[in-house]
C-alpha cells in the first residue's frame, strides 16, 4: 500500500485550520457561504487564511449564467443555447432526462414529493462548501422542501451542513473513510452508537420544517431515540427488531420548530442519520461529504446490498459522484487502477437506482509547488479525461468543474489573486470560490434543463414518459 502523502496530511490539517477559524465566528451556521459577500467574514483578531474583503461576489461568464425566467425579457430558446454543445456538461445521450423531467414535473405542479439530489464527495462536500451554495441556488428557482439529509454528530470538527448546526454527546463514531471496510454505512457513510444519554441536538436556521426522519439499524435488543421538538416530546422511535435490518421512521414536527433534540434511551442504539422536510414540494440537496474519500469509499467500503437499500429508500432523482482530488496524489494508481473503481462505484448506483439520472461531476483544480511557482497536478487532467471518457460509456452526465473553474493554472490564478479564493494547500476553496464552482455547477444544470424542454415540447404541457417521470420505488422519505 502507498504511503500517504505528507502534502495530503498537509492539506487535511490547513483545511481545518480553516473551518475552525471560521467556526469560531459563524457558530450558528459554520463556515458561511455569504460571509465574504456580507464582509462579516472574519474580524482581524481571528485566525485566518482570507481577510475581510468589502466586495460582492465576482461576476461569472455569460456561458455560466444561471438562466433566471423571472427576468423580463427572459427567451427559453437563447438561454438553453440550442445552437451549442456545451463543454462543462456533457450529456449527449440525454442521461439527465429523469432529472430534468422531475424538475419540469415541479414546476408544474405535477410533482407529489420533493426533487431529491443526492451529491458524495469529499473534504469540501464534509463541510457543505460548494453542496450547501448549489442547494440555496436551486431551493431559489424551484422551491425550499428542507434541508433534507444530515448526520447527528460531527465526525470531524469541520462537518457542517448549512442551515443546521448539529451538537452532540455520547456517541461512538464510525465513517467509512475510518474504517475501510465493507460494512453498512446507510446514506451517509457513517453510523452513530449509542447508549442511554447519548444526544444531539439540532438547530434549525429555517423553522419551516415539519418532519424528521430517523434512519437506524433495527436490531435485537434496540433501544429508543426519543424525539425532542424545542424540549417537548414529539415521539419516540423504538430501534428494537427480530434481525439486522435498516429502519426508518419519521417524527412530525410541531409549526415554527428550532431545535430537535434526538436522546437515547433504553439500550443500544445504531443511527445513521437524520432527514428534515417541510411540506413544500420543492429540492432537497443532501451532501454526503466523507474526509479523505475516494471513489474506493463507494466501489468498496460500501456493502452493496446496504448502500443500494438505503439509496432506494432515499430515492433520489439525481446521484452526483464527485470524487478524483485525493487520487490525485498517486499518478500511477490513476493511470493503472482508477478506472475500474469509477466503473464499480457507477454499477452500484445504477443498479440500486436503475431509472434515476447520474451525474459525475469532477475535481476541481488541484495545485503544486515548484518552488515559486504553482503548476496543475498531473494526474487532475488525466482523472478527468477517464471520468468524462466513462460517463459517456455508461449513460451518466458529466460536469467538468476543471475546466469550467479555468482549466490548467487555475489554482495559481485563484492563490495569486486578490481575494485569494483558494487556501494556501491549492486544494480547497474559500467560501467564494466554492461559491463560484456552484454558480458554475448550478448554472450548466439550468441550462441543461432549459435545453431538455425545447428538445420535448410537450413536457411544458403534460407528463413526461413513465420511465422518465417515475419514482424508482413506492416508498419516499422526508
Amino acid at each position: 500500500m502507498p504511503t500517504f502523502p505528507k502534502s495530503t496530511l498537509l492539506a487535511t490539517a490547513t483545511f481545518a485550520a480553516i473551518l475552525l477559524a471560521v467556526r469560531a465566528v459563524t457558530p450558528a451556521r459554520g463556515l458561511d457561504p455569504h460571509s465574504l459577500r456580507s464582509a462579516v467574514a472574519f474580524r482581524s483578531d481571528r485566525a485566518a487564511f482570507f481577510p475581510v474583503v468589502p466586495l460582492p461576489l465576482p461576476g461569472i461568464p455569460d456561458n455560466l449564467a444561471l438562466p433566471n425566467p423571472t427576468v423580463p425579457g427572459f427567451n427559453p430558446a437563447a438561454a438553453a443555447n440550442l445552437s451549442m454543445v456545451s463543454p462543462y456538461l456533457i450529456d449527449n445521450a440525454g442521461s439527465l432526462d429523469h432529472f430534468y423531467a422531475a424538475l419540469n414535473d415541479l414546476a408544474n405542479g405535477k410533482r407529489t414529493r420533493p426533487v431529491r439530489i443526492v451529491h458524495y464527495g469529499d473534504s469540501p462536500t464534509t463541510a457543505d462548501l460548494i453542496t450547501g451554495d448549489a442547494r440555496e441556488l436551486l431551493q431559489d428557482r424551484f422551491g425550499d422542501a428542507g434541508p433534507g439529509f444530515t448526520l447527528i454528530a460531527k465526525p470531524w470538527a469541520w462537518y457542517g451542513h448549512h442551515g443546521v448546526d448539529v451538537s452532540a454527546s455520547g456517541w461512538n463514531i464510525t465513517t467509512a473513510v475510518g474504517s475501510m471496510r465493507e460494512a453498512n454505512y446507510g446514506l451517509g457513510g457513517a453510523w452513530f452508537t449509542g447508549t442511554a444519554g447519548a444526544e444531539s441536538t439540532i438547530h434549525l436556521a429555517s423553522h419551516t420544517s415539519t418532519s424528521v426522519e430517523i434512519q437506524f439499524l433495527q436490531q435485537p435488543g434496540g433501544g429508543n431515540v426519543d424525539v425532542l421538538a424545542d424540549g417537548k416530546l414529539a415521539g419516540s422511535v423504538k430501534t428494537a427488531g427480530d434481525a439486522k435490518k435498516d429502519g426508518n421512521a419519521t417524527v412530525e414536527l410541531p409549526s415554527g420548530t428550532r431545535t430537535v433534540t434526538l436522546r437515547v434511551s433504553g439500550g443500544t442504539v445504531q443511527v445513521f442519520g437524520v432527514a428534515f422536510g417541510t411540506k413544500n414540494k420543492g429540492i432537497t440537496y443532501d451532501s454526503i461529504g466523507l474526509n479523505g474519500a475516494s471513489t474506493t469509499v463507494m466501489s468498496r467500503a460500501f456493502n452493496p446490498d446496504a448502500f443500494g437499500v438505503a439509496l432506494q429508500h432515499r430515492d433520489p432523482d439525481l446521484v452526483i459522484i464527485n470524487y478524483g482530488t485525493n487520487e490525485s496524489s498517486y499518478l500511477a494508481y490513476v493511470d493503472k487502477l482508477y478506472e475500474p473503481e469509477l466503473r464499480r462505484a457507477i454499477a452500484r448506483v445504477r443498479a440500486a437506482l436503475p431509472n434515476t439520472s447520474i451525474l459525475i461531476m469532477s475535481p476541481m483544480d488541484r495545485g503544486a509547488r515548484n518552488g515559486d511557482t504553482i503548476s496543475t497536478m498531473p494526474a487532475i487532467p488525466e482523472l478527468v479525461a477517464i471520468q468524462q471518457r466513462v460517463s459517456a460509456e455508461l449513460g451518466c452526465g458529466f460536469f467538468n468543474t476543471y475546466a469550467a473553474m479555468g482549466g490548467d493554472g487555475t489554482m495559481e490564478r485563484w492563490y495569486d489573486g486578490r481575494p485569494r479564493m483558494v487556501a494556501a494547500d491549492l486544494i480547497h476553496p474559500s467560501p467564494q470560490g466554492a461559491r463560484i464552482v456552484a454558480q458554475s455547477l448550478t448554472g450548466q444544470l439550468l441550462i441543461g434543463y432549459e435545453r431538455y424542454q425545447q428538445r420535448n415540447p410537450a413536457a411544458q404541457k403534460a407528463a413526461p414518459p413513465t420511465v422518465a417521470g417515475t419514482s424508482n420505488h413506492p416508498v419516499a422519505a422526508p
